[in-house]
């Protein structure tokens, strides 16, 4: 086997492409100095290098055609070359830095093509690579604290749930590498599974407000949050090898992590391997509240990822993901609900899967891609009460397998196209063991699911885009169908096969080169769950028991929003309103005629609540001289559930950041407040809450600095969290943010 290896390994590194080489160097366009590890894609091609440390590099283009080179760097604006083929003269490339990276990232969720975020017509946020090392977040779910539109509820220091659009859990659509994360017992409200993904491993994240149930299906009705891992680049010179690591240290006992990264480049073939290992402490939060125990875990994990290319038209990626947390403890149980033990050990998610390209000449089968992936997420809490010799453990273990299959066309000169069909069944297994610690006897029984419940989902969608002059309209539509079961003693077999039919509309008006003004309208839906038709058990505020008859919930939304993308100055505005209707909530209910079990309300769930959300969504940023900028958003939310004529629950306050930032030759530097208002428009299960103080959680406003100085191929980044020390707790979470802290990154390359 190690011979077969090495031999493909050698072929890939000598492989040669039968088509025209340009070369071309880029270079810093106000320092003239070159620019290594710029990625250099042929769009429409599976073709694509990376510059050397000399700033150079060589790219085969495709046969009888121009081509449209896209070149980008962490920290530099984006630009798109094209390159006649008849010409054999040599690029030369000038990125300008850019302090500002709003609508100037590039996404590939909103259309499935990279395009410069201007371009979309949805309200985007990115979280780019160098906003990721700038910031040093310790989890994916911190990372995206402070994006506009996106509000991150913490329950307990090993989860996160992130808020879009005032809708979180099984209502907005968590991606990893455009590959679904959610599964059939997502639950509703927050949940942890956000935490799962290495952060370590992060590329970018991008997060579409509001959009994407055509392109990705059930669960998007707040938007979708793709999470794109760090890939592999293929050479332009020899083949080499490389390495990586990262070390990071907080203060107060708060962290310690690391990762170790190896690669392996060619022409044609890349593969890296890391490994990581995360001791966080127990929170040490602001004020007087000192330390908040138990919420102390650890974390540990690996990622793989390969990509090869046969010829220009060809292109295969693989990936297997692993992470494992142990002892995550639910700190709001043990300090306000009697619990002496509450903890999630272990927490696990892997994620394999294998993505095949090809590109065509042929217009309508432009590119095509074929990606296959099997997930298992598995998690086990083991609970005992006070005064109690009773510890129970209960294990939910999911496995997914999913088949998704795209097509990009181009229908005719200005009329793009992507459509697909995807394919995921999800299979579950669960149970519960109850000790009486006092005898040692143990009693297995039913846990949170009945054991062997399964879900299937199959959907076909069909997304637009038709440009003429400065006008813009997209339009696209989805059809998907769900066969879900579940089956056990006490409730019987419970078989629901719904459907749904969904689409969206959007006219972008390009009134000049850099700003356009954007109406749409796009519909939602997120199809009844395992766990919403056969939970049996406790959640914050009562009994949950199964429910037999649920349809999906639907959601319609109408915006409208302005772009504005200049050299100083960019902004992006939109105000909507999204009209939810079939809302699966939980209501009071009976459980063998009696209305509580050991003292805990009997609840189930029922289609039966209809809500309203308005929303303004503002951001901008403004390059003040070469060094310095200054970034700021506002996001507002009002919800009301017109069914009960009470506030909707959840609902983020008025929240913000504003942040002056610096940038000069590897020195980065930035000074940033947060802040939210007090949020008192509470609902009746916001105030059944043990999360949520009486009257409403406190407005707050934080002071962080960071700062950080870049040599060649080492980075070292240091920040002081909560300056002032402030005591405060971001809405609906069940611990406290962090007092003032401290913390230090260090990065290097090989």
């Amino acid at each position: 086997m190690k011979k077969i290896f090495l031999t493909i390994l050698a072929a890939f590194s000598t492989m040669q492409l039968f088509s025209q080489v340009i070369e071309g160097s880029i270079v810093n366009a106000e320092t003239n100095k070159p620019l290594a590890h710029v990625n250099v894609l042929v769009k429409n091609s599976a073709q694509g290098t990376v510059s050397d440390s000399g700033g150079l590099f060589l790219l085969s283009l495709p046969e009888k055609q121009n081509a449209r080179l896209l070149i980008s760097c962490v920290g530099f604006e984006t630009q798109e070359v094209e390159v006649d083929r008849d010409e054999n003269k040599r690029l030369s490339i000038q990125l300008r830095p850019a302090s500002i990276q709003l609508n100037k990232s590039i996404v590939v969720t909103a259309t499935g093509n990279e395009r410069l975020s201007f371009q979309t017509p949805d309200a985007v946020s990115v979280i780019t690579g160098q906003e990721l090392k700038n910031n040093a977040p310790r989890s994916m779910a911190e990372a995206l604290i402070g994006a506009t539109g996106v509000w991150m509820q913490k329950t307990n220091h090993g989860g996160g749930s992130p808020f879009v659009r005032g809708l979180t859990g099984n209502q907005t659509l968590l991606l990893i590498d455009g590959i679904r994360l959610n599964n059939a017992i997502f639950r509703y409200g927050p949940n942890q599974y956000f935490n799962t993904i290495d952060v370590f491993s992060v590329d970018r994240v991008e997060v579409i407000r509001g959009k994407g149930s055509v392109m990705y299906g059930s669960d998007a009705l707040g938007g979708v949050i793709n999470v794109l891992t760090r890939t592999p680049q293929y050479t332009s010179g020899q083949s080499c090898f490389g390495s990586r690591g990262q070390l990071k240290y907080m203060n107060k006992g708060m962290e310690k992590s690391g990762l170790g990264e190896v690669l392996y480049e060619t022409k044609n073939f890349a593969i890296s391997g890391s490994a990581n290992y995360k001791d966080f402490g127990d929170i040490y939060a602001g004020g007087s509240l000192n330390y908040e125990r138990p919420s102390a875990y650890d974390e540990n994990g690996f990622n793989l990822k390969a990509k090869a290319r046969f010829s220009e038209n060809w292109q295969i990626t693989s990936a297997l993901q692993y992470l494992r947390q142990n002892n995550v403890g639910r700190y709001d149980q043990v300090a306000q609900r009697g619990y002496l033990l509450y903890r999630y050990d272990p927490q696990i998610h892997r994620l394999a899967y294998v993505k095949v390209e090809r590109y065509s000449e042929n217009n309508w089968f432009r590119k095509v891609k074929l990606t296959l992936s099997n997930q298992l997420s598995d998690e086990t809490r083991k609970k005992q009460k006070e005064n109690s010799t009773i510890f129970t453990q209960e294990s939910d273990l999911i496995k997914t397998n999913g088949i998704l299959l795209e097509c990009n066309s181009l229908i005719q000169k200005n009329w793009e196209a992507i459509s697909g069909a995807e394919f995921y069944a999800d299979k579950v297994e669960s149970g519960k063991t109850t000790t009486d610690l006092a005898t040692g006897s143990q009693t297995p029984s039913r846990g949170l699911y009945p054991d062997g419940s399964g879900m299937q989902n199959f959907g076909l969608f069909s997304q637009h885009s038709i440009k003429h002059k400065n006008l813009q309209l997209n339009f696209g539509g989805r059809f998907n169908t769900f066969q879900i079961r579940s089956s056990d003693n006490e409730f019987g077999e419970i078989k629901l096969k719904p459907n749904s039919l969904v689409g969206n509309i959007s006219l972008q008006y390009f009134s000049s080169p850099t700003q356009q003004f954007i109406v749409s309208a796009h519909s939602a839906f997120r199809a009844p769950n395992i766990n919403d038709i056969s939970t049996f058990g406790s959640f914050d505020y009562g009994i949950e028991i199964p429910s037999s008859d649920l349809s999906p919930e639907k959601t319609f939304t109408v915006e409208g929003g302005y772009k504005k993308s200049a050299e100083q100055f960019s902004m992006a505005f939109t105000a909507f309103n999204t009209r939810l209707k079939d809302q699966i909530v939980r209501v009071e209910s009976t459980y063998k005629g009696e209305e509580f079990i050991d003292g805990e309300r009997v609840y189930k769930k029922a289609n039966v609540a209809k809500s309203n959300i308005v929303g303004l969504e503002f951001e901008s940023g403004f390059q003040l001289n070469r060094r310095l900028a200054i970034i700021n958003n506002l996001t507002w939310l009002y919800g009301k559930d017109l069914e009960n004529d009470e506030p909707m629950r959840r609902i983020p306050p008025l929240n913000g950041k504003l942040a002056l930032q610096y940038s000069q030759a590897g020195i980065f530097g930035e000074t940033e407040l947060l802040f939210a208002s007090p949020q008192d428009r509470l609902s009746s299960g916001d105030i059944d809450d043990h999360r949520i103080p009486e009257g409403g959680t406190p407005g707050w406003s934080i002071l962080n600095f960071k700062t950080g100085y870049t040599w060649d191929k080492i980075s070292v980044n240091v920040g002081l969290q909560n300056i002032l020390n402030k005591a405060y707790r971001i809405h609906g979470s069940g611990v406290d943010g962090y007092g003032r802290s401290f913390w230090m990154s260090f990065q290097f390359k090989v």
